[in-house]
Formats: structure tokens, sequence, C-alpha cells
């Protein structure tokens, strides 16, 4: 069964957690702040200048928590996706090789059905020693002559028959051997393909969770942002993840002109 996926509503920045993820190392819980560390701090302008940063940071910690997750989630789940489409590719390899197999096999088997009559004929043609015949008889020499002639012919075209039916079998082996190959690629990248399933799940189910924390925290956070700065949590929301959105495409379009410029230079 295919892992759910979750994606993030702002883009993916800088991948640094506050929080623990799944298959990662575990964080300590940050210290958020109380209703009544914020009403203290707003009795002073340097606490509370101080707390308005602390909260703003804290925020800050868990949206790159909750990008982080998302981002080890889509990671997971390509992953998963890649080695089902090979999987998928080593099937379909097995069947056609096991086709060309199976085609190889009923021309092996015709090659050597003819190889046998022809030896069968040969032998036959052979039981009467023709030297023996046009050295002691004076008879028709001629006719003689020709049999042997004949054959002779017959043997040559038994060997070149004979060896095509070696070639045959050797074709239809190799593409057996090989089908047996892909059979056995199929069953790893399967097995491997659980084991990825079982990642991007917990991967998911990781990045569900850092979401979810982090729209329960960020809720009260913007609330304290808001008290501390005599706004509404609305507002405050907005400027957060509108610089939050900026510095993403800033980083972004960095990376590309970074990218633009070390391709077009000199090896």
């Amino acid at each position: 069964m295919k892992p759910a996926t979750v994606f993030s509503t702002v883009a993916v920045g800088a991948v640094t957690a506050s929080v623990g993820l799944a298959g990662g190392p575990a964080f300590a819980e940050p210290d958020y702040p109380s209703w009544s560390d914020i009403e203290q701090a707003k009795q002073n302008e340097a606490t509370k200048q101080a707390e308005i940063g602390r909260v703003t940071e804290l925020l800050a910690g868990l949206q790159r928590a909750a990008d982080a997750a998302v981002q080890a989630s889509q990671m997971a789940d390509e992953a998963y996706r890649i080695t089902i489409d090979q999987r998928d590719r080593a099937a379909e390899r097995e069947r056609t090789l096991g086709r060309q197999a199976d085609e190889a096999d009923a021309v092996a088997q015709i090659s050597k059905m003819r190889a046998g009559l022809l030896a069968a004929h040969l032998a036959k043609t052979a039981g009467n020693d023709l030297t023996a015949e046009l050295m002691f008889s004076n008879d028709d020499a001629t006719g003689l002559l020709q049999q042997l002639g004949m054959a002779s012919k017959l043997g040559e075209q038994s060997q070149a028959v004979y060896d095509q039916a070696v070639a045959d079998r050797n074709t239809a082996d190799a593409l057996r051997a090989q089908a047996a190959q892909a059979a056995t690629e199929r069953v790893r990248l399967a097995t491997l393909a659980e084991a990825k399933a079982a990642e991007a799940r917990t991967a998911a189910n990781g990045a569900l969770t850092a979401v979810a924390v982090q729209e329960q925290r960020s809720a009260e956070l913007y609330a304290q942002l808001a008290t501390l700065k005599d706004t509404t949590a609305e507002l405050e929301r907005e400027r957060v993840e509108g610089a939050a959105r900026e510095a993403a495409a800033a980083a972004l379009q960095q990376q590309q002109a970074a990218a633009s410029g070390g391709g077009g230079g000199s090896p």
C-alpha cells in the first residue's frame, strides 16, 4: 500500500529540527513561556523585547521542525516510489526474458530434431561402404562417385545443423538464466519496496505529528506575541509567515543563481 505523504503549507527552507523527528535523534522540548511569563514580561520594556524575540524564535523553530519532517516524508515517499518503479521494471524484464526463453526453447527443440534426422540419414547412407565399392567394383564407377559426393555433402550439412542446434540451445539457456536473475532482482526489490513503504509511513506519521505540534503550539505563541505587541494573533501570524515565505524565496533565488553561475564555468 502506498504510504501517505504530507505537504507543507509553506516552502521548505532550512531543515534544522528543534523537536524529535521519527527515525532521528531526540531533541529536548523547548521551554515555552506561560501566560504568567508574558504578563510579567510586559512590565519591563527590555524584558518584553527579549520575550518577543524568544517567542518569535520558538515560532521559527516550530516551522523549521515541521518543514524538516515534511521534507523527510517527501524524501521517503520518493525513495519508495523509485523502488516500486525499479521493481516493476525488473518484473517486466523477467516476463520478457521468460517469453524469449520459451521461444528460444522451441527453436532449439526444432534444431535438435533436424540434427537428429540428418544424423540418422547420414548413418544410413554411410552403412554402405561406398569407398570400398568404388575400389573393388568395375561396374558403374561414376554412380558410386556421385553417391560418395552426396554422402560427403550430407555430412557437412549435418555438422552445420548440429552446430546450429548447439547454438540455439545455448541461446535458450542463456535467456533462461537471465530470466532467473531478473526474478531474483524482482524479489529483492519487492522486499526493499516493503521496507521503503514502512519507512515512508513512519516519516509521514512523523510529519503529521510535527505539523500538529506546530499548529497547536503556534496558535498560543501567536496569541502571546500579539499580547506582548498589543496587536492581534492573526496579524502576527501574517507577519511571521510572510517573513518566512520571503526568506524561503530569497534562499531559492540564491540557490538558483549559484547553480546557474556554477554551471557555466570552464572545467
